[in-house]
């Protein structure tokens, strides 16, 4: 029988109360969404005294919920779409070509991460108003933004994820014929597997939990997730109930998302910081 050494055991130990802690929130917010407000009031650490679907199905009609969930997922999806090609498609440049100007470039690329992306909102609120492109308050005036913001760290995860990739399997493939492009599609970005599945991450949750730019940008009829949920809050009150069922409802895609790429995720971050 295998023994476990104490210092396993201690690290073990830690861990079950970190993961206690980190997960407690999630299930309490879970049971909350499946209980009367009554109940959720009076006993709020306590397990539901009747379980009930009607928070979901109230807060999936009301108001602009159902519309803004919607909103949330085509723009994120756009966004980090658009993001990823152009990442993609510049970081593999950056890690492979020799061009005049390259460092230069790739450092002002870098500079994009020093800048508080809050500070552009009255230049964005200018360049995107009817002085400029005219299309404030639409959905889609945030899909530039979203996509230019994402690109700094895009790059940066991407290009140490290229520059991992064997140089002999590059040049293997030139040497079978393939283009540059065939080169970066049927070669290279297999192999970055990881990488990507860490960029659509941590940029898919950075867009879906964006607040300010859309705020500031969209219309009083278009609006995102974050907004619609401010409508859950009164002036008196607060329906505690229907607030954890909106949280639920919008914590799902990630938890989808997380699941669905987890395993790359370490890989993606440490891509290229050891090489043979």
């Amino acid at each position: 029988m295998r023994r476990i050494s104490t210092g396993t055991l201690f690290r073990q130990l830690l861990l079950a109360v970190y993961l206690l802690f980190t997960l407690y929130p999630l299930v309490w917010l879970t049971l909350t969404a499946f209980r009367h407000e009554g109940d959720a009031q009076q006993r709020p650490l306590a397990l539901p005294a009747e379980w009930t679907w009607q928070n979901l199905q109230l807060v999936w009609q009301s108001g602009n919920f159902g519309q803004a969930y919607l909103n949330s997922l085509l723009l994120c999806t756009l966004a980090v779409a658009v993001a990823l090609a152009l990442a993609s498609l510049a970081a593999f440049a950056f890690a492979n070509f020799h061009f005049r100007g390259k460092t230069i470039l790739y450092v002002l690329f870098l500079l994009g991460m020093m800048i508080p992306v809050h500070v552009t909102l009255i230049p964005l609120n200018s360049l995107l108003g009817s002085g400029g492109l005219n299309i404030k308050g639409s959905l889609y005036c945030l899909l530039g933004p979203y996509a230019g913001f994402a690109l700094p760290i895009s790059i940066l995860i991407m290009r140490r994820a290229f520059e991992a990739v064997p140089q002999e399997m590059l040049d293997a493939g030139q040497m079978d014929g393939c283009t540059a492009w065939q080169t970066f599609w049927h070669i290279a970005l297999p192999l970055v597997r990881p990488a990507l599945s860490t960029v659509l991450i941590f940029n898919f949750l950075t867009m879906w939990n964006e607040y300010a730019f859309a705020l500031t940008l969209l219309g009083p009829g278009c609006q995102t997730i974050p907004l619609a949920i401010t409508e859950f809050k009164g002036e008196h009150d607060v329906q505690i109930t229907q607030i954890c069922a909106a949280l639920l409802l919008i914590v799902i895609p990630l938890l989808v998302i997380y699941a669905c790429a987890q395993k790359h995720i370490v890989n993606g971050l440490t891509a290229g910081a050891i090489k043979e």
